[in-house]
């Protein structure tokens, strides 16, 4: 069983001035939401329902309260943390939360896919003067993925108990069960400069419109923030939007014991060309666990922490800047800085530019300037894995077809993908020199879920993975050179494009009665909803009418025409343009 987390939200008559709350008890991991709809029967009945119940017309002032506790506040220690917030009678209900936290971080290890990191009870006790409805909403918050520097989960509702769902029913508020009821992004910000919590899209259970009745929330974490190991000030910032976009921010400060000081910095770094080469070399002040080197603002290496110089012998065309921090207990020192000219070949890679909508198969082609002849190529390539999924990578149409070696190693959760090649080991063959030329292909796709006008950043960095790849460019009988690189970005433009079979409303990849059924019950129900318009629309006139379950039904027992393409056993995407999408196909 999940730790409850409760939620009272007690309506009142009209005559009532001062508002009650039940303070809500909160062990469990997630954050609370009720959901009120916007419509209900026209009848005098429910009239009085709709005045008591339903968010009015025009909007409340939005004024909630906020405070955050920790289970624990140690430098350098990981701690979960709660908040609560309290949203009275009459005001608007929130539509989205962000925390963020400006000396700490997110800690992901341990984490994976299907683990779940938590779970919700909502406590329902809603008396109006027909019924009183009361009982749990209880969901179980899971990772659905992780990356190097984010998180994210969704608690999706899995019990309801007591009269919630029949009172629910009653009230126009369809069963929760099943749906998701919000989804959570953890964010790692770079070094020590903080993390993001970003609560989102409380799709079933959402707080809308002005609120009638008064909502405490608490919701809370376990021990993923890893405060600074530094110590001092601790400032946490809380954002609450509400559904017109009123904005209420709440900043609290808190001290963090104990903590270290930082390393001191190397001295006396110098940076020496030689040849293609660049040679580094400094003294260490003190004691470091590790030594990390940038090079143009990119981790180039992470070495041992006594070392007191470095070889980089695939330095970048022209101006090379470099920053040395030694690195003590996870903390690195300030940067010591040095630069120089060098003189190699001047190789260019890049990936494109692009307009593309979600679930839609992708072809990226990365492109070259290449000074010299080409015998190879290392190339890592970085993206979010909650935005971006890699399904792989081909040389057969690019100018490196015929190469002898190819591979691709690829960490859908890391979000990093390295490829290798070699053209001929031989040394006879190579890739030409010239510009825009194609050195492989690779295959993805925006996830489902992205939402348009988010960019998708595809990057080309200096080293990724583990263990680390470099970008180089092998040219002049085997010498590598670090090439410039330019990244890319897919902007999520307008619906994605699934397939889906005609007619198969209710997406259980059969044709029959129940998807008649279904259709009339998106027709004529309040809280119809589709995925899939296109598979509603029987007919195919990009329009989803009553005439679409009369064509479902004469096809099935009239002697009718078979419905239009795409067919039940040939599933596809719509093949007539219109206005109709499909976001969630159903296809073997």
């Amino acid at each position: 069983m999940y730790p409850e987390q409760k939620i009272f939200a007690k309506f009142e008559n009209s005559e009532s001035q001062n508002s009650e709350s039940q303070n809500p008890e909160s062990q469990g991991n997630a954050t609370s939401w009720i959901r009120s709809r916007d419509t209900l029967p026209c009848t005098r009945l429910l009239g009085l329902l709709l005045f008591i119940l339903l968010p009015s017309i025009a909007w409340g002032q939005f004024n909630p309260t906020s405070s955050t506790t920790f289970d624990n506040l140690e430098a350098g220690l990981p701690s979960g943390f709660s908040q609560q917030a309290f949203f009275a009678e009459g005001d608007e209900g929130p539509a989205s939360l962000v925390v963020t936290f400006d000396r700490g971080s997110f800690s992901f290890n341990g984490y994976s896919p299907g683990q779940l990191v938590g779970g919700l009870v909502v406590d329902l006790f809603v008396p109006t003067p027909i019924l009183t409805v009361q009982g749990l909403i209880i969901a179980e918050v899971q990772v659905i993925s992780v990356g190097p520097n984010s998180l994210t989960a969704n608690a999706v509702v899995t019990e309801v108990t007591g009269n919630v769902i029949p009172g629910l029913a009653f009230l126009g508020i369809p069963d929760p069960t099943g749906a998701t009821a919000f989804n959570v992004l953890y964010t790692d910000l770079p070094g020590d400069s903080g993390a993001v919590m970003n609560v989102s899209d409380a799709g079933s259970l959402p707080l809308s419109g002005a609120l009638g009745f008064n909502v405490p929330l608490t919701w809370n974490t376990p021990a993923i923030l890893n405060h600074s190991p530094f110590g001092g000030e601790l400032n946490v910032e809380t954002i609450l939007t509400a559904s017109s976009g009123a904005t209420a921010i709440f900043p609290e400060n808190f001290s963090l014991s104990g903590g270290i000081a930082p390393p001191q910095p190397v001295t006396a770094l110098n940076c020496n060309t030689a040849a293609e080469s660049v040679q580094l070399s400094w003294q260490n002040s003190g004691t470091y666990d590790s030594i990390d080197i940038f090079r143009n603002g990119s981790l180039r290496a992470t070495i041992v922490g006594d070392a007191t110089g470095f070889l980089d012998n695939s330095p970048e065309p022209g101006l090379n800047q470099y920053e040395v921090k030694g690195v003590l207990l996870g903390l690195p020192s300030t940067g010591s800085t040095c630069s120089t000219e060098v003189s190699v070949p001047l190789n260019l890679v890049e990936l494109p530019t692009l307009d593309a909508a979600p679930a839609t198969p992708l072809n990226l082609d990365i492109t070259a300037s290449l000074e010299l002849p080409t015998e190879g190529f290392s190339l890592p390539i970085s993206y979010d894995p909650f935005l971006f999924r890699f399904d792989g990578a081909t040389i057969d149409q690019s100018d490196s077809a015929g190469a002898e070696f190819f591979m691709v190693e690829s960490d859908g959760i890391a979000g990093v993908t390295s490829i290798f090649l070699l053209y001929d080991s031989a040394d006879v063959e190579h890739i030409p020199s010239g510009i825009s030329r194609v050195l492989c292909q690779i295959q993805g796709m925006v996830r489902e879920s992205v939402t348009e006008g988010t960019p998708v950043n595809i990057s080309l960095p200096v080293v990724a993975g583990d263990p680390p790849v470099a970008a180089i460019i092998v040219q002049n009988n085997g010498a590598g050179y670090s090439p410039q690189r330019t990244d890319g970005v897919i902007n999520v433009v307008g619906p994605p494009i699934t397939a889906f079979s005609r007619g198969d409303a209710n997406l259980d990849l059969s044709l029959d009665l129940a998807d008649a059924i279904a259709v009339l019950g998106f027709l004529f129900s309040t809280t119809g909803t589709s995925g899939c318009m296109s598979a509603l629309d029987a007919n195919d006139d990009e329009v989803v009418d009553v005439a679409d379950p009369i064509q479902i039904l004469d096809t099935l027992f009239g002697g009718g025409a078979p419905l239009p393409e795409p067919s039940l056993g040939n599933c596809s995407p719509d093949p007539t343009v219109g206005t109709l999408t499909c976001i969630q196909g159903a296809c073997p």
